[in-house]
Formats: structure tokens, sequence, C-alpha cells
């Protein structure tokens, strides 16, 4: 049958989590050039980094934010100036010591403030910030490192203290500030939110490896076909020729002389034959070859490959989230994947903008044709082609607050047997609509219309 895999360009295909650059060039600045950067009031942008010898708390605060952190006073509020400026790290270090527990396997660890630097801000930007001005715009940034004892951490938990009033939800009674985060440890990146009601989170080890991790697709099911001795038979028949001709010659001459003789010649052949058949040498395989599913077994097949399509992207290395799209997809249409969404995730220092996959729902799942097809070599395999719609929520974390943004997309799949298993190997997209999108700042526009997922 001819080969079901549809032909089409990828693309379009999964613009997975896209964030917009935005470059200021002229005053006045218009207001939705600030998607990307923090928006008025205060604002603290948390990275989190488990490592086999430490942790890492990677802390960026405006002024607004680091007022509300330490009592911090300055002869204009608005700036820190160079003779204010050495008064602050030991103010910052007496304040971690006693605040933000970090407990490592059940210890409480105190941290070093380390690389604590001070931006110098666009000021084109100071009218988007009427509320907090200046303070609004500047920030500091500095690590808090937390030693780890001998073995790596088995569990690390964190806890935020600091929760100022988000002017931005209401500017008369304004709640708490919900801190979006982010954690990388074993090589993933998780996102996190503190808030005033839960204020920690506890990351347990895993030490899994790199399968470990993605969903377990099923093995390609091979008909082994039958074994026949082919070797033992011909043996055997060989063998026997003699005694054919001798009982003959025995029979004519009334002497049993050929038959004895014929024996001794066969008995070598009978031990060969019974080698053969019991050590399957110059056994012949009849029949057999790859055998394809039905429609339940290629569901089965295909939901944990789109599945693990996007868990790869949970991934922080570029070499590890290649690894996991190849247990997934093949050939020209991994590097398509690869480009396409990776490209959309390595700019995270660019605008401090992190977008990653929530959330992947299948909502229908349907099996298409099923057949055998030639790849470029001219190697029969099974094929099957799947319609699926399903759901993807993206989050972006930036300054703080989480934008989740809702897609929903319609494509035919193409999944082939390659020799390491089953692969998708071809998608065309036939629909896509964005469904809904949120944001733990919800006065906070979302970012710009590039971001798609």
């Amino acid at each position: 049958m001819s080969d079901p895999r549809p032909v089409g360009p990828f693309a379009v295909w999964l613009r997975c989590v896209v964030m917009l650059l935005v470059t200021f060039l002229n005053a006045p600045v218009p207001a939705d050039a600030t998607r990307l950067h923090p928006q008025d009031g205060p604002h603290v942008d948390l990275r989190l980094f488990i490592e086999d010898d430490q942790v890492i708390a990677r802390v960026e605060m405006n002024l607004v934010f680091l007022d509300e952190v330490v009592d911090y006073p300055r002869e204009d509020p608005n700036r820190i100036s160079s003779e204010e400026w050495p008064a602050l790290q030991p103010m910052l270090e007496d304040h971690y010591l006693n605040a933000n527990a970090v407990t490592i396997d059940g210890t409480r660890v105190f941290p070093t403030l380390e690389k604590l630097q001070i931006n110098q801000p666009d000021l084109r930007l100071l009218p988007l910030f009427p509320y907090s001005g200046e303070r609004g715009l500047r920030k500091i940034r500095f690590e808090l490192v937390y030693p780890v004892p001998d073995p790596p951490p088995s569990s690390v938990s964190f806890e935020w203290d600091t929760y100022p009033p988000n002017i931005l939800v209401d500017l008369e009674d304004p709640p708490p500030l919900a801190i979006a985060a982010e954690l990388d440890a074993e090589g993933v990146r998780i996102p996190i939110v503190f808030n005033a009601i839960e204020r920690g989170y506890t990351w347990h080890a895993t030490g899994g490896d790199l399968d470990s991790r993605l969903l377990e697709v099923p093995a390609p099911v091979v008909d082994e076909g039958s074994s026949f001795p082919g070797l033992a038979v011909l043996l055997l028949l060989v063998g026997s020729t003699p005694v054919v001709f001798a009982a003959v010659m025995a029979r004519n001459t009334g002497s049993t002389r050929p038959i004895l003789l014929a024996s001794v010649i066969e008995f070598p052949f009978i031990v060969g034959a019974v080698a053969c058949f019991l050590t399957g040498f110059g056994s012949v395989t009849l029949g057999g070859g790859p055998t394809l599913p039905d429609a339940a077994e290629a569901e089965a097949i295909f939901r944990p490959l789109h599945a693990n399509v996007y868990r790869a992207f949970d991934y922080v290395e570029e070499g590890d989230i290649y690894d996991a799209l190849a247990r997934s997809a093949d050939g020209a249409f991994l590097d398509s994947i690869y480009r396409t969404i990776f490209n959309g995730l390595v700019m995270q220092e660019e605008g401090g903008a992190v977008a990653r996959v929530k959330d992947v729902r299948p909502t229908s799942v349907k099996v298409g044709e099923i057949g055998i097809a030639a790849d470029e070599d001219g190697v029969e395999r099974p094929v099957f082609t799947v319609e699926c719609r399903w759901q993807v929520e993206g989050v972006v974390s930036h300054w703080g607050h989480a934008h989740s943004r809702t897609n929903e997309y319609l494509a035919l799949w193409s999944v082939a047997e390659e020799p390491a298993g089953w692969r998708l190997t071809g998608a065309e997209i036939l629909e896509q609509d964005r469904i809904g999108e949120s944001s733990t700042d919800p006065t906070a526009p979302v970012v710009g219309e590039e971001f798609e997922v």
C-alpha cells in the first residue's frame, strides 16, 4: 500500500514558546512596549538552582521590592548613591541569615551573599511607572549561595517570606504579591509559585536518568516466524543416501557388508544432524516480519510519543533536550522540532522572560490509515497516521509573575517503526486557536502577541 505519512512543511507547527524582545528606540515609549519589562510596583525575579555541592538563589529585585525587604534609608529614595552602596551588602546578608529559610536534608543551611550588582535603567520608561517612579526601574541582583554537605542533596526546602502589596491588582486595598519562580534541578526546570498562604516548596531528588522522566512507548511487535532445521534435515538426507544404495546391494548379493559400510558412512551425518538440531545451527526462519498494530495499539503508541515531545523541553541543557526529543521523533522531523521549539526557549536572558510548557492535554485522538511503507533504503516498515486535537498550556515566568496561555491544535501526525522503536516522522497542522489566558497579576498585560504554544 502507499505510504500514508502526510507531506507538508513543519515550519508552522508549534511556535511553542516565543518571547517578544523589545528594543526601545524612541521616546515616548508606547504602553505595549513594556510587555517583557517589570510593571509598576514591587517586583522580584527569582531563580533557584540545586547542584551537587551548592544551592543557589539568584535574586533580582527593584528598589520598591528592596524597601519591603530591608530598612534601607537613602538620601534620594529613587536611587542608591556611591556612598550608600557599601552598606547594602551587609544589610542583605544579615537579613537572609534570618529570612527565607533553606533546609537541605532536614538541616537549616545559611547562605553567603555574592555578586551584588545594580543596573543602569532606561529612564525613557519612567512615564510607565507613575506610582513607583525610578524605584520601579532601578534593580539590584545578587546570589544567595547555600553550601551542600556530602552527599548530594536528596531534598531541599525553600521558604519565601516577603510578599509586598500588589498595587496593580488594587491600589487602595492591595493583596499580597504572589511570587512566580523557577527551579533548576537534575537537569530539569520546574515552575513554582510562592504566596502568602503557601510560602514554601520542597524538592525531592528522583535520581532518574533521561529515559525515566519520559513516558514509556510500547515496543514494536515483530512476528519471529517459524524456525526450520534446514541443515539438520539436509545432513540426514545426505547420510541416508548410502544406506538406501547399500540396502539394494545387500538384497541383490545377499551380503550384509554394504549395509555395515553404509552405517559407518552415515554415522557422522547423524551426529552432525543432531548437533545442528540441538544448537539451531543452520536453521532457517520461515515467515515472520513486522506486525501491524491495530487502532487501539496505534493510539497507545502515539500518546506517549506526543507527550514526550513536550516533556523534552522540561530539560535545561541543549544536549538533554535533543536527546529526549530523539526518543520521540526521527530524521529531518527531529531537526524541525528541535529548531522550532528550542529557538523560542534559549532566550531567557534576553529581556528576562522564560517560557515553559506547563501542560499538554489531548482531547481527541483518531487513528487513520495503518500499513506498510518502504523507507529511503527500501526497507519495509509499519506506518500509521493519527489525527489529534490537543491543548497546550504555556507559562511565561517574568519578574515574579506567571502569565499563562492555552492554545488548541488539530494536526495529522505520521508515525513509523524505526530501528530504535516507534517514532514521529511528520505532522501537518490543520487548525490552531487560542482558547484562554491568565496571569498571577490580573492587570498586567500578557506577554506579547508573539507568545504562542
